[in-house]
């Protein structure tokens, strides 16, 4: 070898052996830095790890099993535990962060986070979100946010109690942003975002669960796949825990499609929802109560009220229910079974299900079903949400009804038989948040009330005579063979729900049809 081939050698050895010591020294001085940073994090924050590994060439950094604990700054006590297989950070950009005061990383990775939260009513997590965000200085960009089967846990500290529970959590979020450019309101910036829930279990207040198989979110999509609601007690179990009367539940729903939803967010606080149409496929709806359980006298609002006063701005262009079943049964009776309606093939269009509206655009409910096996049923509904009196109108279509079918109901809670059909009855309820008037016109043909003695099964002769007296058992001695009511008015129990209002109506228009002349005056 010539000296100048040994001198040259010489030179590239030495540059590569301080190149490497270098590098090595380098790695130690950010090592130390690292630990000393999180050796330094706020006193209710800790982190534990098994070890660190650092690549300063490619600049990745990766914390092996690390151990987050986030106690409460005023109580002290553990409200968050976040330990995981590894968290990755890789791509990190030293130009930016010595030439631009930026933090740009490539792909932040969480690989299996167990995270358990510990919820307290008096913590305020809105407050907690903007101070670490506040925290932050320089601008912060995120090319890949990504959470790898991660699980959730969240107790409450009240009663030690599971709230919610995640089974498997996959998230991606792109293009992530913090800095002074980030829109008022907002804790950060992202470009698109996806998320896959399994196993989705919460406590729905102190009474029911809800139950998601299968959760998918994006950008453009919300998917929910075998949705279960349910009262976490038996029907009896209901009865000897509540005070006064509630609904049991039992709502099975196969698969919910939002499509082109918006969600906007003040911090952490949700303060709008917008999206152009709800797909329910299915739902498989049970209803039950205990009429023997004490009245909840508390004053319901109409479906207008509670869609005006919501603390949210709230706009769905469409929902769309497709062959779904409900069944409500009612308990008058402690000695008798629960009568019950059934309504079947239930097709229902909502269309502009918002507070956001002009006062001249109306929320309409259109509503096909058969109702008690093969009674078609078809219903129009709409009202304004802005008008503050909650006017509405309720148009009904009911084709022929065998009265029979309703017997099992009218027994059990009415202590009351039917006998005949009716062939059509239309009724319209012209009604507000006080009175309504309800116009109904009814076909039938040989219609008898028949009244029962107390035990629900024999016939009260001389009640049932004495009804009867005053009921035509025909329409067919009107010229078009519909007798008419003329109901003036009906007043509405504001403790009872706006389906006990329906009935009120349905009712008084009946008795008025076929207990007075027929006829409605002008």
């Amino acid at each position: 070898m010539s000296d100048k081939n040994r001198k040259i050698f010489i030179a590239l050895t030495l540059f590569i052996s301080l190149l490497i010591v270098g590098l090595i020294i380098a790695k130690s001085v950010v090592e130390n830095k690292i630990e000393n940073n999180l050796a330094s994090l706020p006193e209710h924050v800790s982190l534990m790890y098994e070890n660190v590994d650092i690549n300063l060439l490619s600049g990745d950094v990766n914390l092996e099993k690390p151990l987050i604990t986030i106690k409460g700054q005023t109580t002290k006590e553990i409200n968050t535990q976040v330990d995981m297989q590894s968290l990755s950070i890789k791509g990190f950009s030293y130009w930016d962060y010595l030439f631009n005061s930026t933090l740009s990383i490539s792909d932040l990775e969480f690989n299996a986070p167990n995270v358990v939260y510990y919820y307290n009513k008096l913590t305020d997590t809105d407050k907690g979100s903007q101070t670490v965000m506040s925290k932050l200085k320089q601008t912060l960009n995120i090319e890949n946010i990504i959470v790898n089967e991660g699980t959730l846990e969240v107790y409450n500290v009240e009663n030690d109690s599971i709230i919610s529970k995640i089974n498997k959590i996959d998230f991606l979020m792109t293009n992530f942003s913090k800095d002074q450019s980030t829109k008022a309101g907002s804790l950060f910036n992202f470009e698109t975002s996806s998320i896959i829930i399994n196993g989705l279990e919460h406590q729905v207040g102190e009474y029911e669960n809800l139950f998601v198989d299968n959760l998918k979110i994006d950008n453009n999509q919300i998917t929910l796949s075998n949705l279960k609601f349910k009262t976490k007690y038996s029907k009896k179990e209901l009865s000897k825990v509540i005070e006064v009367e509630r609904d049991y539940f039992d709502l099975e729903i196969p698969k919910i499609e939002i499509n082109n939803q918006k969600l906007d967010f003040n911090n952490t606080k949700l303060i709008g929802v917008d999206c152009d149409n709800v797909i329910i496929n299915n739902p498989k709806f049970n209803i039950y109560r205990d009429k023997l359980v004490v009245d909840d006298l508390v004053e319901k609002d109409l479906y207008s009220k509670m869609l005006r006063d919501l603390n949210f701005k709230l706009n769905i262009n469409l929902i769309d229910i497709l062959n779904g079943t409900i069944s409500y049964e009612e308990k008058v009776k402690a000695e008798h079974i629960a009568g019950k309606l059934d309504f079947l093939d239930f097709n229902a269009k909502l269309t502009k299900i918002s507070n956001t509206y002009l006062d001249t655009d109306k929320t309409k409910i259109d509503i096909n079903c058969n109702f008690m096996d093969n009674t078609p049923l078809k219903v129009e509904w709409s009202f304004n949400v802005n008008n503050v009196n909650d006017n509405f109108v309720f148009k009904a279509d009911l084709g022929n009804l065998n009265a029979d079918s309703l017997n099992q109901f009218m027994k059990t809670n009415l202590n009351l038989k039917l006998e005949g059909e009716l062939s059509k009855t239309f009724f319209t309820i012209d009604g507000n948040l006080e009175t309504s008037n309800v116009n109904l016109k009814t076909k039938y043909d040989k219609f008898d009330i028949i009244i029962l003695k107390e035990n629900g099964q024999e016939k009260n002769k001389l009640l049932s005579s004495l009804i009867n007296v005053f009921v035509s058992d025909s329409s067919k001695d009107k010229a078009d063979n519909f007798r008419n009511s003329d109901t003036k008015e009906v007043v509405r129990d504001k403790t009872k729900s706006v389906f006990n209002f329906v009935w009120k109506n349905t009712q008084a228009g009946l008795l008025s049809a076929m207990a007075g002349d027929g006829e409605k005056d002008d």
